[in-house]
């Protein structure tokens, strides 16, 4: 388990060259309630490129759209409580905790409404090659509140609200003397996120569908909205 948690981070954590927040989240209302949990998913992602025209490190950020993968591992630690760590592919790892305040846990596949909240924070140290060589630090803090309501024992319906902070700070290595600086600085503050999806299947193996909105503005970077369907396959054991 160590050796493949390791290959994951490697996997999923290493060369980016862009600055990136997920859309979609694929998280349920419901605790794991005991045990383990492994999710592989497909998000969209907004994306920005850093811009270094003109010797500047303050253009705003090239933005864009894409599809990655995202890899979740998820402990409960209590029958209403799990500890989880996000590892999205290039962009910031999560360690995070969720709680679960109305319903019961997954593993009781048991009907009604349920509701939850997350907290997560990151940080990661990174580095790539170009016409200029990069080297950044990123912190992340994330909180996002879910509700759910499960009509039978294989389906459940889900609605959630984010609020995510992204900072990225670092030096551009070879820069030229016409810098007026060599380093960079820009923050996503209070990035919105609004999911709504399903998720079919038992405890051992579920299938989510997600359709996401985010609104999120970079520093020096206009305002952008985003729409994205992603997908999970999670194992439960």
């Amino acid at each position: 388990m160590k050796l493949i948690f390791s290959l994951l981070i490697l996997i999923f954590s290493s060369c980016a060259q862009r600055i990136k927040a997920p859309v979609n989240r694929m998280i349920s209302p419901e605790a794991i309630g005991y045990g383990l949990e492994m999710e592989y998913k497909q998000t969209g992602v907004s994306e920005g490129l850093l811009d270094f025209t003109g010797s500047r490190t303050d253009n705003p950020l090239k933005m864009g759209q894409i599809m990655n993968r995202e890899f979740l591992l998820g402990l409960g630690v209590a029958q209403r409580a799990d500890i989880f760590i996000r590892l999205p592919e290039q962009s910031t790892s999560l360690l995070g905790v969720k709680i679960q305040v109305l319903g019961e846990p997954t593993k009781a596949r048991s009907e009604g409404h349920k509701l939850a909240f997350t907290l997560a924070m990151g940080a990661e140290r990174d580095s790539f090659e170009g016409t200029y060589d990069v080297k950044l630090k990123s912190d992340a803090q994330d909180f996002s509140i879910i509700h759910g309501y499960r009509p039978n024992s294989w389906l459940l319906l889900y609605d959630s609200i984010s609020l995510t902070k992204y900072r990225i700070q670092g030096t551009v290595e070879n820069a030229n003397p016409s810098f007026s600086t060599n380093e960079f600085d820009y923050t996503a503050e209070n990035i919105l996120g609004l999911q709504g999806g399903i998720e079919l299947g038992g405890s051992s193996f579920k299938l989510k569908l997600e359709l996401a909105f985010q609104r999120i503005t970079w520093s020096n970077t206009d305002t952008k909205n985003y729409t994205s369907f992603g997908y999970a396959l999670s194992a439960g054991f």
